[in-house]
């Protein structure tokens, strides 16, 4: 079960109590005071959701872009980290100017959820964002021409890397893709992202192409997701393969020729070290940033009613982009249907083309303008409600130049009507 309004608004309200309390302030303080440098311009921020891949690779990465010039030394305090979705190896990358905190204090990582803007506390600025004020931040700098800053691999994860290469017998200086599909073996217990999932089985026909084309493909995942089962040695399923360590994820994600993946937390580390991607059975989002060149394979939305697919404006009009829940879909009518393995197929040939020529086609510029058209004006109404304004979710990425979708959406049926 997710937590209700009434108790996230519960939640806030007790961490601003906390917030406004000496003793918190104080141990604050002590956490930070030991980690800084005289002369260092310091920010310090609070990443709550250190539990979860996409946070520790988006937030840090959005942050570099954002304060990365005004700052000398960006501070992270976070939990102590634990659970599937933890990998100790993540925040090795951001960037020298970055210093990772850990705390067994079970409030000062909370705080990371508060909103309150930069406060000058005299020995370092504190930051107060929420991830959703993060993210639609840093939106609104790339939209309006900020540079972006990546990710920077350690030596010793490269180096970690390399040989894990060399003992899957990969021969030097071949291509490799990263391949991610989520499924509902992670994170079992939140049955309303089963919208999220996708079937495994399905992504048969697009690894063939790969492998025929000369890649290796390293399969994202955990160990309870379905496994890779009668595939050449070309595929590696890599949290099954015994020379596994969390460190490849990190090091495929930087490494990758490009990535095939779902909008899950490994996407957001394949981002952060800005290489090309394709994101299949995606859904749409309020807050996820593709970048540019991204190629974006949507799911397909219908009605439960009449089984007939949503052209885009009605998905907009029936504001299916702030859905979190898969519940709430069914409330409104909607169901939502995976990727084909023939549409999965086509998007790898695409790809493999791309990585060959270097090409990045807009494909048909007008079928894009009407799609960046319709999302335009369904941020306006974002911007236009106090309740996202409050949220941070007035901001909507598909309005802008945030990825691209693949031919096969934009030509789809009824899609693009206005009505």
């Amino acid at each position: 079960m997710t937590a209700s309004p009434e108790e996230d608004e519960a939640l806030l309200e007790n961490l601003r109590a906390e917030f406004g309390k000496r003793e918190t302030m104080e141990r604050l303080f002590h956490t930070v005071i030991p980690h800084l440098e005289e002369g260092q311009r310091t920010l310090v921020y609070i990443l709550a959701q250190i539990d979860r891949i996409g946070h520790t690779a988006m937030e840090p990465f959005f942050l570099k872009s954002l304060f990365g010039p005004h700052y000398d030394r960006i501070i992270l305090i976070t939990g102590q980290g634990e659970g599937a979705g933890y990998n100790p190896f993540i925040l090795q990358c951001p960037g020298p100017e970055f210093v990772h905190v850990p705390t067994p204090d079970p409030i000062l990582p909370m705080l990371g959820f508060l909103d309150g803007g930069v406060h000058d506390l005299k020995l370092f600025h504190l930051c107060l964002a929420s991830p959703q004020r993060v993210i639609r931040d840093f939106g609104r700098h790339v939209t309006t021409g900020g540079d972006i800053r990546y990710f920077e691999l350690p030596d010793s994860i490269r180096m970690t890397g390399e040989a894990f290469l060399e003992n899957v017998g990969m021969p030097a200086g071949s291509r490799f893709v990263t391949l991610h599909a989520r499924d509902m073996s992670y994170l079992p217990e939140k049955a309303h992202h089963v919208f999220r999932c996708a079937d495994i089985h399905t992504y048969r026909e697009a690894i063939q192409r790969f492998v025929e084309a000369g890649y290796w493909v390293f399969r994202l995942g955990d160990r309870g997701g379905v496994p890779l089962e009668g595939y050449p040695e070309q595929v590696v399923d890599l949290p099954r393969h015994p020379g596994y360590s969390q460190a490849m994820d990190v090091f495929l994600s930087a490494r990758c020729a490009f990535a095939f993946n779902q909008a899950s937390g490994p996407e957001a580390l394949v981002r952060a070290f800005g290489r090309p991607a394709a994101t299949v059975n995606l859904v749409y989002e309020l807050l996820r940033l593709p970048m540019k060149d991204d190629l974006l394979l949507f799911k397909h939305y219908l009605s439960a009613r009449t089984g007939e697919p949503l052209s885009y404006a009605e998905i907009l009009e029936l504001g299916l982009p702030a859905v979190g829940k898969g519940e709430d879909f069914e409330a409104k009518g909607v169901v939502i249907r995976e990727n084909s393995a023939e549409e999965l197929a086509d998007l790898a040939e695409i790809m493999i083309e791309r990585d060959r020529s270097g090409a990045k086609s807009a494909g048909d510029v007008d079928l894009l303008t009407l799609f960046r058209t319709l999302g335009q004006n369904y941020e306006q109404m974002l911007l236009a409600d106090p309740a996202m304004q409050t949220d941070n979710l007035d901001f909507y990425a598909y309005a802008h130049d945030f990825g691209r979708p693949v031919p096969s959406v934009l030509q789809r049926k009824g899609f693009l009507d206005r009505s």
